[in-house]
């Protein structure tokens, strides 16, 4: 891994569900980790729903391993959230792991 491309702080966020006033369960998220990360964006497309234009961007996000890592967390870069569709173990060695995020807008 090159460390030199981790050049990007990110925050790695997991859910809770809380209840509010009403007994509604709302996720709460809290950063279990902060680490540097290289972030790609993959490729870029609009797609008409309802005849509304929204963007939906993917994005590679590398990192080194973190086993707490799930397809259920976030990753919060700046003002920036990625919700994350995958996490792969790069050549399953426990030394970087690529998310595959979308950036949700």
């Amino acid at each position: 891994m090159n460390i030199g491309k981790l050049r990007h702080r990110v925050s790695l966020q997991s859910s809770t569900a809380t209840a509010n006033e009403f007994g509604e369960k709302i996720p709460a998220w809290s950063t279990y980790a902060t680490v540097w990360a290289e972030i790609m964006p993959l490729q870029g497309r609009e797609l008409e729903n309802a005849q509304q234009i929204s963007e939906k961007c993917d994005f590679e996000i590398f990192i080194r391993y973190n086993s707490a890592v799930q397809s259920t967390h976030r990753v919060i870069f700046g003002s920036r959230t990625f919700e994350i569709q995958a996490v792969l173990n790069i050549e399953e060695r426990n030394a970087k792991l690529k998310l595959i995020c979308t950036e949700i807008r």
